[in-house]
């Protein structure tokens, strides 16, 4: 069984949103790589411009100009493993004193840690095809 882990990402104050993805992907992203990459399946970074709140919004922005609001979060990671074994492993390495201080401290320096959240999450992918051939979709 597959295991997704999701982690949601504030840059630090100070940091604009240029700054932070070139630091982030030439920087953090390799020092993760480097250490732990060996244990994922797969890996990828997702930077989120803008948004809309769905109370307000009459549907989300199709450009950044046409957005509310800044979105809590600059980049959502996702880190999908084999197993939870893979993940524990990815943790015990993580936390190791030499390993933990070289993340601590570039993390320091990239984001506002009191705003980013990691969570594991159980995935359900929808099979479109079936779904198009039992005429779900209202408006095809």
């Amino acid at each position: 069984m597959t295991v997704k882990l999701m982690v949601f990402l504030k840059r630090k104050d100070g940091l604009s949103p240029a700054e932070f993805r070139e630091r982030y992907e030439n920087g953090h992203s390799r020092i993760g790589l480097r250490m732990l990459g060996h244990l994922w399946k797969e890996y990828r970074r997702n930077y989120v411009a803008s948004a809309n709140s769905f109370a307000k919004a009459e549907g989300a922005p199709l450009r950044p100009e046409d957005a509310e609001m800044e979105s809590p979060f600059d980049v959502v990671t996702e880190f999908v493993f084999e197993s939870w074994a893979d993940l524990e492993e990815q943790n015990r390495l993580a936390t190791l004193p030499e390993n933990k201080k070289i993340l601590s401290e570039d993390e320091e320096t990239l984001f506002d840690r009191e705003h980013c959240y990691a969570s594991v999450c159980e995935v359900l992918d929808e099979d479109l095809g079936k779904a198009r051939q039992e005429g779900l979709f209202a408006n095809a």
